[in-house]
């Protein structure tokens, strides 16, 4: 089985590791960073399936400007219309995605780029290795604990890009040797690559 990557964030200038903001179905003028009922919804809650998704989404934002291509926010992921590109010339389909505008209180834009809000379904199940791998549980109760070395079933079959369904990997994208070396042709921002044994350990 060719190498498997995870794609973690870092920090570079205009790609914060940490985005200061909320997410809303709408603009609001008065107190733009106030929580609004709209917020919620099965599109930011289920697991797992296809949900339809708002048909815009506003991340009003404290930092000052945004040049990543990719960060996990608000239970699905802020990319870039560079990355979706990349997902879509690669086959991926298992995701929806929705207009995202990336802006500061008064309404104004923080970013050149243009920005969908994804949220993945189909994530992969029993592909994790759990005799190879090293995992930790709990005691009380045998949940997963820590993943200190993952490994992976062997597979011809695995898509460019997966995400597994397991809590401790939730927000954590995989991707292909190919998938990588195309996404660093882009020089995409924000992002690094480590080998996917380290997903459940490595620290941005």
């Amino acid at each position: 089985m060719e190498n498997i990557y995870a794609i973690f964030k870092k920090k570079e200038k205009s790609s914060p590791t940490l985005l200061e903001g909320i997410l809303h179905t709408e603009f609001f003028e008065i107190d733009p960073f106030e929580a609004r009922k709209s917020d919620a919804g099965q599109w930011r809650t289920t697991k797992n399936i296809k949900t339809e998704l708002p048909k815009e989404l506003w991340f009003v934002s404290k930092d000052r400007s945004y040049a990543f291509d990719l960060r996990w926010d608000s239970q699905g992921f802020f990319i870039t219309s560079e990355f979706l590109n990349l997902l879509l010339k690669f086959g991926i389909s298992n995701f929806q995605y929705t207009k995202l505008h990336m802006v500061n209180k008064h309404k104004e834009s923080i970013t050149s780029k243009e920005y969908y809000y994804v949220r993945f379904y189909d994530r992969l199940e029993d592909i994790i290795d759990m005799e190879k791998s090293n995992i930790e549980f709990y005691r009380k109760d045998g949940r997963m604990k820590k993943i200190w070395d993952l490994q992976l079933k062997e597979s011809n079959t695995l898509p460019d890009v997966f995400l597994i369904n397991n809590t401790n990997l939730s927000s954590i994208l995989f991707c292909s040797e190919e998938f990588k070396k195309e996404a660093e042709k882009l020089k995409l921002k924000g992002i690094t690559f480590v080998p996917s044994n380290e997903a459940d350990v490595y620290k941005p």
